[in-house]
């Protein structure tokens, strides 16, 4: 009896990371491959990483060291942002057999057969026939799955690295993102959310140059799909239409809307801000001030006090005085922001942050990032209060626990806590929110859609 070869697969970083590394498992699959957990024993181990900061460049050596003494003999595979920016550094491990640039990502299920077959071990192809395209069929382990509409970026923040690793923008024509979110829909995901390093920009590097709005128009329209969500878009790049949409989309559970994305649409919206110091903003790069991303979050939340707005911030960043720092402070008590995405300034060689003057001391920017943590779990558990007698639509996230609970997410992205009758994970229904408890909710079922 032949035993397939199996491949364990490591994701670090960002959703479009997610969807990659899903491509790549079912490009393993379709070669014959079986994929496992990386904590078990496998024939190939791939890490698909990511270079944000220092932490997670040091977890993808930690775990390619991790997987060569869990399998001595196995192939090591790291790919992915760390890759493209630093493969001396992991060359240097000596631990790792192949450092693939994320332009080789599709290649790498064809390279570890080869590998393989060097050593007497074969590959006999899958049944199922893989998409030409590379689209995915499926997100196994979740019931979220992602579509990756756009990747790269054309910016030019003075902290960031991922423009170098991962290229100029470039958009995934909108037929073939329509497919591929009824694929995911079609194969049982009761949510879709769009993804890329830069949302905002899809379209423009295309022909007929399609906008993001049109594109959520288009999936919105496709049947089996049950409920779509936005990733991250920069704060110049949500448009009065996206808006209307996410303030819609609640509206299937009070009835009206607009038509195409009324229910469907998430109402959450995840807008960088970065810093809320004008100054420190200008030594960034970032294209806006503090009065409009102040302007474009009150008029959100006045138009739909139930969306859940989240921002990024940068702690630390070169020559942040006492001063600015306090401005951030202020901009984030005032704003209705319902979470805080807080993350403290890492050196990234080639940036032209790294070579800034007046550098702020490490513990300075260890105390700032835990003060805006603070600020961030009050945020949380205001506008879990605020939901108390609300209904919401939740995705039944993971089984019955200890006490009896099932838990899920919100439309407007809340943890919530299922009081009823059993119901299978990925159920989408409606909840009737009746208590609030540390940034999360619990309620009793309503009438499911």
């Amino acid at each position: 009896m032949t035993t397939s070869p199996r491949v364990a697969i490591k994701t670090l970083g960002c959703k479009l990371n997610q969807y990659e590394s899903e491509q790549i498992r079912e490009d393993f699959e379709a070669m014959g491959f079986s994929a496992v957990a990386f904590d078990d024993e496998a024939e190939v181990y791939l890490i698909n990483s990511c270079t944000v900061t220092h932490r997670t460049d040091r977890d993808a050596r930690r775990l390619a060291r991790q997987a060569r003494r869990r399998s001595p003999s196995a192939m090591i595979i790291v790919t992915g942002c760390y890759a493209q920016m630093q493969p001396e550094v992991l060359e240097a491990l000596e631990v790792v057999d192949l450092i693939a640039p994320n332009e080789r990502k599709s290649e790498l299920a064809a390279a570890a057969v080869e590998w393989l077959s060097s050593r007497g071990i074969s590959c006999t192809p899958g049944e199922a026939v893989r998409d030409p395209e590379r689209l995915v069929s499926r997100f196994p382990d979740n019931t979220r799955a992602f579509v990756q509409v756009q990747t790269g970026c054309d910016a030019e923040c003075a902290y960031c690295i991922i423009t170098k690793a991962r290229g100029p923008s470039r958009s995934m024509g909108p037929e073939a993102a329509v497919r591929q979110a009824r694929l995911l829909a079609e194969s049982g995901h009761p949510e879709v959310v769009l993804v890329g390093i830069h949302l905002g920009m899809y379209g423009q590097d295309l022909p007929d140059k399609p906008t993001l709005d049109d594109l959520v128009r288009m999936i919105c329209a496709i049947e089996p799909l049950r409920r779509l969500r936005l990733s991250s878009i920069e704060p110049r790049e949500v448009t009065r239409g996206i808006v209307e949409m996410v303030c819609a989309g609640g509206s299937a559970l009070d009835g009206g809307g607009e038509p195409a994305c009324a229910g469907k649409l998430c109402r959450h919206l995840h807008i960088p801000l970065q810093s809320g110091c004008d100054a420190t903003l200008g030594r960034m790069g970032r294209p806006y001030d503090a009065a409009f991303y102040r302007e474009l979050v009150e008029r959100i939340a006045a138009r739909e006090p139930r969306v859940s707005i989240g921002a990024d911030v940068l702690v630390g960043f070169p020559g942040e005085t006492d001063q600015e720092f306090a401005a951030t402070l202020d901009l984030v008590r005032e704003l209705p922001l319902s979470y805080l995405h807080v993350f403290t300034y890492s050196e990234r060689p080639g940036t032209r942050a790294a070579e800034m003057p007046d550098p702020v001391n490490p513990e300075v920017r260890k105390q700032r990032t835990h003060l805006l943590r603070a600020i961030s779990e009050e945020n949380a558990r205001q506008f879990a209060a605020r939901m108390v007698g609300e209904r919401l639509e939740v995705v039944v996230e993971t089984p019955r626990d200890e006490a009896g609970r099932l838990t899920g997410i919100s439309d407007n992205y809340l943890r919530v806590h299922l009081e009823g009758p059993d119901l299978p994970v990925g159920s989408l229904v409606a909840v009737n929110v009746t208590a609030a408890i540390e940034g999360e909710v619990s309620g009793s079922l309503a009438l499911p859609r």
